[in-house]
């Protein structure tokens, strides 16, 4: 299994941080085809087949930590930029 590992410090108010969470979640089930399910208001679960993971809200961070399967290995490059790129245009 492989992980993905992205933190993105930012200066977002609480309500903020989660309608750009939001936005952001929308584009990975878009693209990806994930579902996003919030757990609570500051984590947000990802999952489709083949990948698992968990988008965590603190007050100057956001942690993403991804799970990828043995068939999603192939794709992390790419999705890691793109998750990577989409944290730092919304919350940099």
């Amino acid at each position: 299994m492989s992980t993905i590992s992205l933190r993105q410090n930012h200066n977002k108010d609480p309500e903020e941080l989660r309608n750009l969470i939001k936005q952001l979640t929308v584009k990975l089930e878009d693209k990806y085809q994930l579902t996003a399910r919030w757990l609570n208001n500051d984590e947000v679960e990802v999952q489709r087949s083949g990948i698992k993971g968990l988008i965590s809200l603190a007050p100057a961070e956001v942690r993403v930590e991804i799970k990828l399967g043995m068939l999603m290995r192939g794709f992390k490059s790419t999705i890691q930029s793109e998750i990577s790129r989409s944290m730092a245009e919304k919350l940099g």
